[in-house]
C-alpha cells in the first residue's frame, strides 16, 4: 500500500527523534560507565580515602621541628643538641560524648578541676559562652591540658567519671638544653596568633617560632605534619587507626655558637644588664651572643599557660625581650678613639697628621668661645690627670680623652662622620636574626632640622670621644673593629652555619662568609692602631684585667659612656672590644664586644666579661705566647716633633 507524503514526512521526523534520544542515551551511559571505571579503578584508592576521612575522624600527627646544634656538630646521634624535642601527653575532651552541649561541657570542666586540684580561674576564657560555642562549632580538639604530669594522668586513669570523657594524645615539647643561655639566639616556641594565621601558611594547632632563630628559621625547623585515621565508638574509645601518611620532621640546623663560650658569656653577666658578642675574624661566624636580662624558653615553650603568663609578664617588665648585641643603641665613648685616629690617619692630606708626632696633654681641653659674652668651655680628661706628651699609641694605651679633643678638633667632624658612615656604623650588619637596629650617625643638617641652630666646635669635641649625638650598636662597633684586624675588610655576621637534612644529615645548604664591606686602608694606619690597642691590654686601661700569663695577649679598647644621669660613677656605661691572640695568624683571632649598662667604666665592668670569653676560647697551652719586649720598645720609642696647639 503506497505511503502518502504527509505519512512519510511524520515517520522520517519521528525516526530522527528516536535515533537522536537513543543516542543521547547511549552517550549518557558510556560517560556513566567511564566516570564510574574513573572513581572506582582509577581514583579509587583516593577516594577511598576521602571517604574513610568523612565517615571517621581524620587527626593530624604533627611534624617534630629540626633539633638545634652549636659549630661542634659531628652526627645527630653522637652530637648533644642545643635544641631538642621530647614527647609529652595532653588531654583531649571528646565533647561529642556530651551532646555537644556547651552547658554539660561547662559541668565537666568544673568536675574536672577539683578532681584534679585546679584553679577554675585556669579555664577562664574556655568558660565564655561565645567562645565554647565557637570551640565546640569549630570541631577542632578541646585541649583541656598539655603535657601533663605522671601523677595527674595517673589520676585521670583512675576516675571513671572523667576518663570515659576524656582521651590522651602524645604531642611534641620544645627542649632548650641551655635555657636562658641562649634564648636570644634561639628564640622559642607558641601557638600561632590570629595574625600568624591570617599572614602564614600554618594550623591552628601547629607551633610557630617566636623570635630568635626559631622565628627567622621556622618554615625550615617546622617540618611536615602527617594525619591518621580513627573509629571511636559511642563511648569515644579508639576501636581502629590507620596512619594514611607518616609525618616529616624539619631540618636540623647547625649554629657558628661554641656552647663553652656561650656559656662563658652568659654567665659573665650575671648581675649586671649588658651584652657580650664573640664573632671570628676572617669569617663573620657568631661563636657567642649573649644578653642579660634574659628568658627561660623552655617556661614560655612550655605546656603550662599560667606559668607562661606570668614568665611572659615579668620579662616583658624587665626588658628581657630584648637583645642588647643587636637592638640596643648607645654612645660608643672610647671605643669610638679608634675610628677618630684611623679617620685622622687615612686624611692625612688634610691637616698632615703623623700617629708618632705628640700631643701635649694636661688634664683639659679648653675651647675658645668665638662668641662675645660667651665664656670658653673646658673639656676634662676622664681621670683629670696630665699625661703630658703622648702620640697616637700611648693615648689610645691610657684613653686619653685630651689627645683626642684635639686632635678630632683639628680633624673636624666631617671625616669623623663620613668614616662613620664608611664603616656602616648606621646600617644593618644583616645578621640572620630578627629585629636588629641601627646606629645613629648625626650631621650639621639634622642638628639645624633637629634643634634649630648650626653644629658648634663642642660637638665636635664631644664627638672624637664617642659621646654627644652618636650612638651605635654593640654589633655595629665590632664589625668595625673587625675591619682593624682584617685590614679594612668587614664579613657579615652570620649564625647559622649549615641546614641538614634529619633523614641521613645530608647537606642541604651552608653558609658561605660573605664580605659586608672591603674598605681601603693604608698598612701604616693598620698597624699603627694595632699598636695602640695592643697597649690597651698590655700596659694600658685593661692590663689590670686583661694581663695575664694564662690568657693569650689581647688587644682592645675600654670605653666609659656618660649617660643623662651624670654625677655618680655607677651611672656610666662600660664598653670593651677586642681580639686575640694578638700574634696568632687572623684566621685564629676572635674578636669580643663587652657591654654593661651602668657599669662604671670599660676596665670596671665590661673587659672583665671579655676576660671570660677569652678563658673559655683559649685555655691554657693553646695560645702563643710572645717576647714582650715589642711592647717595652713601643714604650720607649722617641716622639717625632710636638704638635702645639
Amino acid at each position: 500500500m503506497s505511503q502518502s507524503a504527509s505519512e512519510f514526512r511524520l515517520e522520517t521526523s519521528f525516526r530522527k527523534r528516536l535515533y537522536f534520544f537513543t543516542g543521547m542515551v547511549v552517550f549518557t551511559l558510556t560517560a556513566y560507565i567511564l566516570q564510574l571505571f574513573n572513581l572506582q579503578i582509577v581514583q579509587g584508592s583516593e577516594n577511598s580515602l576521602k571517604a574513610e576521612r568523612f565517615v571517621r575522624r581524620s587527626e593530624s600527627i604533627p611534624a617534630d621541628r629540626g633539633n638545634i646544634f652549636d659549630r661542634n656538630f659531628l652526627t645527630p646521634e653522637t652530637s648533644q643538641p642545643l635544641v631538642s624535642n621530647s614527647a609529652s601527653l595532653d588531654v583531649i575532651l571528646n565533647t561529642s560524648l556530651l551532646k555537644n552541649d556547651p552547658r554539660k561541657v561547662k559541668d565537666f570542666i568544673y568536675k574536672f578541676c577539683e578532681a584534679l586540684s585546679i584553679p577554675i580561674v585556669y579555664y577562664e576564657k574556655e568558660l565564655q559562652d561565645s567562645r565554647m560555642i565557637k570551640k565546640i562549632r569549630s570541631r577542632e580538639p578541646f585541649v583541656l591540658l598539655e603535657g601533663i604530669s605522671r601523677e595527674q594522668q595517673e589520676r585521670i586513669l583512675v576516675l571513671d567519671n572523667i576518663n570515659k570523657y576524656v582521651y590522651l594524645v602524645s604531642s611534641p615539647a620544645r627542649v632548650y638544653h641551655m635555657g636562658p643561655a641562649l634564648s636570644h639566639v634561639t628564640g622559642y616556641v607558641g601557638k600561632p596568633t590570629t595574625n600568624d594565621l591570617q599572614e602564614k601558611e600554618i594550623k591552628t594547632y601547629q607551633l610557630i617560632g617566636k623570635g630568635g632563630i626559631e622565628s627567622l628559621y621556622d618554615t625550615t625547623l617546622r617540618g611536615q605534619d602527617g594525619f591518621r585515621i580513627q573509629k571511636r565508638n559511642t563511648e569515644g574509645n579508639i576501636e581502629e587507626e590507620r596512619v594514611i601518611e607518616h609525618s616529616v620532621p624539619g631540618n636540623n640546623l647547625v649554629l657558628t655558637i661554641d656552647r663553652d663560650m656561650q656559656i662563658a658569656a652568659y654567665r659573665a653577666l650575671k648581675g649586671v644588664r649588658g651584652t657580650v658578642l664573640a664573632i671570628k675574624a676572617t669569617t663573620g661566624e657568631v661563636l657567642a651572643m649573649a644578653s642579660n636580662p634574659s628568658y627561660d624558653p623552655n617556661i614560655l615553650s612550655g605546656k603550662n599557660k599560667l606559668d607562661r603568663s606570668n614568665h611572659f609578664t615579668r620579662v616583658t617588665n624587665n626588658g628581657g625581650f630584648l637583645n642588647l648585641a643587636i637592638q640596643s643603641r648607645f654612645p660608643p665613648a672610647s671605643t669610638f678613639k679608634t675610628l677618630v685616629g684611623l679617620a685622622a690617619m687615612e686624611s692625612e692630606h688634610k691637616i698632615n697628621f703623623d700617629p708618632k708626632q705628640t700631643f701635649s696633654c694636661p688634664a683639659s681641653f679648653t675651647l675658645k668661645s668665638t662668641f662675645k659674652g660667651v665664656p670658653d668651655q673646658v673639656f676634662y680628661n676622664w681621670d683629670k690627670k696630665n699625661h703630658g706628651d703622648l702620640n697616637l699609641a700611648q693615648a689610645l694605651e691610657k684613653s686619653n680623652s685630651v689627645y683626642f679633643y684635639q686632635l678630632g678638633y683639628k680633624l673636624g667632624a666631617e671625616p669623623i662622620l663620613a668614616y662613620c658612615r664608611l664603616f656602616g656604623l648606621d646600617k644593618k650588619t644583616g645578621i640572620d636574626l630578627p629585629g636588629e637596629a641601627t646606629g645613629f650617625i648625626p650631621s650639621s643638617d639634622w642638628k639645624k632640622r633637629t634643634y634649630g641652630n648650626k653644629w658648634f666646635d663642642g660637638d665636635t669635641v664631644n664627638l672624637s670621644i664617642g659621646q654627644g649625638f652618636i650612638s651605635t650598636t654593640p654589633i655595629e662597633m665590632a664589625l668595625f673593629y673587625m675591619a682593624v684586624v682584617n685590614n679594612g675588610k668587614i664579613y657579615k655576621p652570620y649564625v647559622v652555619s649549615e641546614i641538614r637534612s634529619p633523614l641521613d644529615n645530608s647537606l642541604i645548604q651552608k653558609t658561605e662568609p660573605t664580605i659586608l664591606r672591603d674598605i681601603p686602608l693604608k698598612r701604616s694606619t693598620v698597624e699603627a692602631l694595632k699598636e695602640g690597642l695592643y697597649l690597651v691590654g698590655y700596659s694600658g686601661t685593661a692590663s689590670g684585667v686583661l694581663n695575664s700569663p694564662t690568657l693569650p695577649e689581647i688587644a682592645g679598647k675600654t670605653g666609659t659612656a656618660q649617660t643623662r644621669r651624670r654625677g655618680a660613677s655607677s651611672s656610666n656605661h662600660a664598653w670593651f672590644i677586642g681580639y686575640a691572640p694578638v700574634n696568632a695568624p687572623p684566621e685564629k683571632q676572635i674578636l669580643v664586644a663587652a657591654f654593661v649598662e651602668y657599669g662604671v667604666g670599660g676596665a670596671a665592668s665590661a673587659a672583665p666579661a671579655a676576660r671570660e670569653v677569652f678563658k673559655a676560647a683559649f685555655p691554657p697551652g693553646s695560645f702563643p705566647r710572645t717576647d714582650r719586649s715589642r711592647a717595652k720598645t713601643m714604650l720607649e720609642e722617641a716622639p717625632v716633633e710636638q704638635e702645639a696647639f
